[in-house]
C-alpha cells in the first residue's frame, strides 16, 4: 500500500473523529438547554400549583363605590401577608377598567382574614380572605369581572352583576 493512500485515510479517520466530537458536543449542549428549560417549566408550573386561589363571591351594589370578594385558597402554600398586598384588582366592564392597589389612598383594597385557624396572620390553604375595594366612583347597573392577581402572576377571576 502507497505511502500516500495510508496518510489520505488517517487524514479522513482524523476529520470523521473531528467531526463527531463537534457534532456530539453540540448534541449534549443542547439537551442540557432542553433539561434547563423543562426544569425552567417545571418550577413555574409547581408555583402556580402552589400559589392558586378562588373569588367564591363577589358583590356590590348600584350606585355603590365598594366591592367585596371573597377569595379562597386553593393552593397547597400559606400566603404572607407581604405578598397578599403585592396583589392588584382588575375590575372590568364593558366601558372601563379599573387597577386597584393594595391600600391605594385614591382606589385601593384592604384585606381580613375570616377563618385564620392558626392565628398566624398568613393566608393558609383553605383560608379564605374578605377584600374590600374602595373605588374612586360608584358602580352603575352593568355586568362586571373581577379579577385579583396574585403576586406570582396567577389570576382567579369572577363574574357579577349590578
Amino acid at each position: 500500500m502507497p505511502v500516500g493512500s495510508l496518510m489520505t485515510e488517517v487524514i479522513l479517520a482524523i476529520v470523521s473523529i473531528v467531526v463527531a466530537s463537534t457534532i456530539a458536543s453540540v448534541y449534549i449542549s443542547n439537551m442540557n438547554q432542553a433539561a434547563d428549560l423543562q426544569k425552567l417549566q417545571l418550577a413555574k408550573i409547581k408555583e402556580e400549583i402552589e400559589y392558586d386561589c378562588r373569588i367564591v363571591f363577589a358583590y356590590s351594589s348600584i350606585s355603590s363605590d365598594i366591592v367585596k370578594l371573597w377569595v379562597k385558597n386553593t393552593g397547597a402554600k400559606q400566603v404572607s401577608p407581604q405578598l397578599i398586598q403585592s396583589s392588584e384588582i382588575l375590575l372590568i366592564s364593558y366601558n372601563s377598567v379599573k387597577y386597584l392597589l393594595h391600600e391605594d389612598p385614591s382606589s385601593g383594597w384592604t384585606y381580613r382574614l375570616l377563618n385564620d385557624v392558626d392565628d398566624d396572620g398568613r393566608w393558609d390553604p383553605a383560608e379564605t380572605l374578605e377584600i374590600t375595594s374602595n373605588l374612586d366612583e360608584a358602580l352603575t347597573e352593568g355586568d362586571y369581572n373581577v379579577k385579583l392577581v396574585l403576586f406570582n402572576g396567577k389570576t382567579c377571576e369572577y363574574f357579577f352583576s349590578v
